[in-house]
């Protein structure tokens, strides 16, 4: 039934920010309208602020929310301190507060709390009403992008809740995939973020390829069995970023959705695919539900989180011809599920920890007696004017984020691994701007893949 799996993972917005509001009928765990926060949330005092469908399409919200362990632990409970015992307790009441550290004033802080209406995002909503949209779909981690993002490869962190730089020593699905004689690619923008993974060095000539091939072996029908894509991360001259990480929008991952799509039913492999959309975490953006307990993957902690529990909801949408059209999953997903789908899928018989083994798979979605043939073969987009007034936002002059640094350290790092490969003044650069970071990145990635073609011959 299913011979190739492709994963989308974008950045950073929460479900109920990108989907709470689409018309999923009285099954769909979505917004209601009436569900708010307060300026002080364990008091219920102050300025209430109730969700809204009017999120902007442009400008993006601005500055990002924090979502660092701390942060989402606020958000959540409104305050610090351990996971309260009793389920029924207030909860997902912070995010206004917790904003309201970064922006110093709460009027702009309620910015948080707006939604995005479905026709602003049609992409999504035309790829939720004609496939599966999960609205139990939860982040792995409370916390920031590189521990999620190492589930969704390893089914664990390491123990670590944060994003920086360290050995990741954690054995993946790639090794899996690798062992069995199963194939795979990762495919990239600028920079592959899943290189801070230890193990992935040994790739990085032979696995990773720049989004463009991932194109061209879609319309040659030459997809590997399992493919896992990383957007564009910095704004770089002509070039947007489509990760939809704030503040770079939603108009280019919407963009990069569709292409992806289309790509895949046009392609002859289309009748055998599984094609999953998922955003890594909320970016500290409002969510309405709880995340639930889940399995410790390995035993290790950090000091921040005991990984008992899954991170804030995320946007989620699982596409094959094998889902009957309007579903809706609510089984409870993290990002371990897209790996114990391959497991299962492919036959690698282990899983690699604790979470992966007891993760829902995907396969229960597949209830169609054959595949259907009446899938769009293209999605709605953004009108012209909408991606124009994206593109003008989208400069790439802006400061570095936070993930944007760590991609840049991250590339600083591993063109350490090939020295003399590197050219002057970028081997030792500091960069400043979105661009900055772009360049630096991707000439560092370009160092590392000599390096390994180099070491291959």
């Amino acid at each position: 039934m299913i011979e190739n799996i492709v994963v989308l993972m974008l950045e950073n917005r929460s479900f109920d920010h990108l989907l709470g509001f689409f018309p999923g009928g009285p099954n769909f765990d979505g917004l209601k309208g009436d569900e708010a926060n307060y300026e002080q949330p364990v008091t219920q005092s102050g300025l209430k602020v109730t969700v809204s469908r009017d999120a902007p399409v442009v400008p993006d919200v601005d500055p990002g929310p924090d979502h660092d362990v701390p942060n989402v632990h606020i958000q959540l409970f409104g305050q610090a301190g351990p996971y309260p015992d009793d389920p029924n307790a207030p909860h997902n009441n912070g995010f206004l507060y917790d904003y309201a550290q970064v922006t110093h004033e709460v009027a702009t802080a309620a910015h948080v709390m707006r939604c995005h209406d479905p026709a602003n995002v049609p992409t999504l909503t035309a790829l939720a009403q004609e496939f599966a949209i999960c609205d139990r779909w939860f982040s792995s981690v409370p916390g920031p992008t590189w521990p999620n993002r190492f589930f969704a490869h390893a089914a664990t962190s390491g123990g670590h809740s944060d994003n920086a730089i360290r050995i990741y020593g954690m054995r993946t699905i790639y090794e899996n995939l690798h062992d069995t004689g199963k194939t795979w690619r990762i495919y990239f923008h600028d920079f592959p973020q899943s290189l801070a993974l230890e193990h992935q060095l040994q790739f990085a000539f032979t696995n990773y390829e720049y989004i463009d091939e991932f194109f061209k072996a879609a319309e040659a029908g030459t997809l590997p069995q399992y493919t896992f894509i990383e957007p564009r991360y910095f704004n770089e001259g002509p070039f947007r970023a489509n990760d939809m990480h704030p503040i770079h929008g939603v108009v280019g991952g919407e963009q990069l959705i569709a292409d992806v799509y289309e790509a895949l039913r046009k392609g002859s492999q289309w009748e055998n695919m599984l094609f999953v959309v998922v955003c890594d975490e909320h970016g500290g953006l409002y969510d309405h539900v709880l995340p639930p307990k889940a399995v410790n993957p390995d035993g290790l902690v950090s000091p921040e989180f005991d990984f008992s529990h899954l991170g804030v909801r995320v946007p989620a949408i699982v596409v094959s011809p094998w889902i009957p059209k309007g579903t809706i999953a609510s089984t409870v997903y993290d990002h371990t599920s897209i790996l114990a789908t391959v497991r299962d899928v492919f036959g690698l018989g282990t899983s690699l920890t604790q979470r992966d083994a007891q993760a829902n798979t995907l396969l229960s979605l597949l209830t169609e007696p054959a595949p259907r043939d009446d899938a769009p073969m293209t999605l709605p987009r953004a009108t012209d004017d909408t991606q124009a007034l994206h593109y003008a936002a989208q400069v790439d002059h802006r400061p570095l984020s936070r993930f944007q640094t760590s991609l840049v350290t991250c590339a600083n790092a591993l063109a350490k691994r090939a020295p003399g490969l590197l050219p002057e003044p970028l081997s030792s650069a500091l960069a400043t701007t979105e661009r900055e970071g772009a360049v630096i990145a991707k000439f560092a990635y370009g160092a590392l893949r000599v390096a390994a073609r180099d070491v291959m011959h």
